[in-house]
């Protein structure tokens, strides 16, 4: 989930894991096709939803499951679960009002597996009945903070970004706190913690139990909050069943 999410909130999650930390910084999941988790050299990972389901549904035997734990966002619109949305965002001074209003426009999409920085823009046009590559020019940026950047500096007209990424980097950048949220896309489960089907049961029972209690010590709340988090919680399958619908619609 880096560069998003800070490097060292990983860091400390990994710490309190017991775990080798390795970081991805080109894509908030496995590119399609590819699986970390096939040969056993990642036993657990935090990616994007819209990775999970479709590692966890692309053979008869998935390569992985959910560990169980998911964060929660600092957001009044997540009301303490574990869900967050896409901000699509513009200039303050930006004429659009509504997202029909970027027909034509160069939108800012994260990558091709995110939820929050494209899969959640896609299927908000694609229930509308439009379709999403005909709409917009959507322009990959390779992150959420690269798409704020862009949005600032007039190379984009909106972004679709990760609300809780947004809101963290407006808490201490004024340019991205004077952009306007044209709509929020959403509510969608949070990026969840995954493990390697065939991982031992207890290494994995141990590092989920230490990953739930660490909210309350204070280098990872202070690694929480400077992120716009709050906490880690339990979540069942079930909480991403929404996810499994919606691709199912886009095919």
């Amino acid at each position: 989930m880096t560069p998003g999410f800070p490097v060292s909130l990983f860091e400390q999650i990994a710490d309190a894991m017991d775990c080798d930390l390795m970081l991805e910084t080109e894509r908030s999941g496995p590119a399609p096709g590819t699986d970390p988790f096939a040969d056993g050299s990642a036993d657990f990972g935090w990616i994007c939803s819209t990775s999970y389901v479709d590692l966890a549904t692309r053979q008869d035997k998935p390569t992985i499951e959910l560990a169980g734990v998911a964060w929660v966002p600092l957001d009044d619109g997540s009301e303490h679960r574990p869900i967050y949305f896409g901000d699509v965002v513009v200039r303050a001074d930006a004429p659009f009002r509504e997202l029909a209003d970027l027909a034509g426009q160069r939108v800012g999409c994260n990558d091709e597996v995110s939820l929050s920085g494209h899969y959640a823009l896609r299927l908000a046009l694609n229930d509308s009945g439009v379709d999403p590559d005909a709409f917009a020019d959507l322009v990959f940026t390779g992150g959420h903070h690269q798409s704020l950047d862009m949005l600032l500096d007039g190379r984009l007209d909106a972004a679709t970004v990760d609300s809780v990424v947004r809101s963290s980097r407006a808490s201490t950048d004024s340019q991205v706190d004077g952009l306007r949220v044209l709509t929020r896309l959403g509510p969608w489960p949070v990026q969840p913690l995954v493990a390697r089907t065939d991982l031992d049961p207890e290494v994995r029972r141990r590092a989920v139990k230490a990953l739930l209690a660490s909210s309350e010590d204070p280098a990872m709340q202070r690694e929480l909050r400077d992120a716009s988090l709050c906490c880690f919680v339990p979540v069942e399958s079930d909480h991403y069943a929404t996810i499994r619908t919606a691709m199912a619609r886009l095919g």
